[in-house]
């Protein structure tokens, strides 16, 4: 702080005058400097912190760091990524296999694709009836072997056994035709036979039964929800 008076004929000012010191220019050549111009330019630090200060100060040094900069962040903007969108949407030219199959292949089946439940399974009915109309094709519920096809005498009529494998089969009765074989191999896309009226029955359905190891089990526990 510098107090600076003037004297003029009338008034007697005193103007307190702060006067700071002006920033020294940055530095010039050379860009690698000597020990000794280091040490006469600052004289506090160590060497490598005096070496520093002189690296920073200097106009060139700054002025290629901050060119360099740019550019480098100018090309890296103009760069395509390299991260792909695996979700995004193919061209039509574009071929896409797959070893998975995303088509859900159906392996258990209602017997009718129209039906009515006239009776469900208890203790003395060891099926379902299943009620539909003269002549309406009958699948097997899935895939197996033709037990027995024919007709019995124990109030079943007409009466088709598919043996599906580990103890399960399954039992088609009151039939009006039959369409399969003893030991032919069947899916769930064979008609095996027709709905009717045969043996013990009092209208047109199909008696539906599902066993283990003959022990008879309610059929809507193994049928698929439809």
């Amino acid at each position: 702080m510098r107090k600076v008076t003037l004297e003029l004929p009338k008034y007697r000012l005193q103007l307190h005058m702060k006067l700071t010191k002006r920033r020294e220019p940055l530095l010039e050549e050379p860009i690698i400097p000597t020990t000794s111009l280091i040490r006469k330019k600052y004289r506090k630090g160590t060497l490598p912190g005096r070496f520093a200060r002189y690296m920073a100060d200097h106009r060139n040094i700054r002025k290629f760091f901050a060119v360099n900069f740019a550019a480098v962040a100018i090309t890296a903007s103009l760069m395509p990524s390299k991260s792909t969108n695996i979700y995004a949407a193919p061209s039509d030219d574009t071929v896409i296999q797959s070893q998975y199959t995303l088509e859900t292949q159906k392996t258990t089946i209602f017997p009718l694709n129209q039906f009515r439940l006239n009776q469900g399974f208890s203790f003395f009915h060891p099926g379902v009836d299943l009620g539909a109309e003269i002549g309406d094709p009958v699948k097997p519920m899935r895939a197996g072997e033709i037990q027995f096809a024919g007709y019995t005498d124990d109030g079943y009529g007409n009466l088709i056994i598919v043996d599906h494998g580990n103890g399960l089969t399954t039992r088609y009765a009151h039939l009006s035709k039959i369409f399969v074989s003893l030991g032919q191999e069947v899916n769930i896309n064979t008609i095996i036979g027709l709905v009717g009226v045969t043996g013990h029955t009092t209208g047109p359905h199909l008696h539906f039964e599902v066993r283990i190891n003959e022990a008879p089990q309610n059929p809507l526990d193994y049928l698929p929800l439809r």
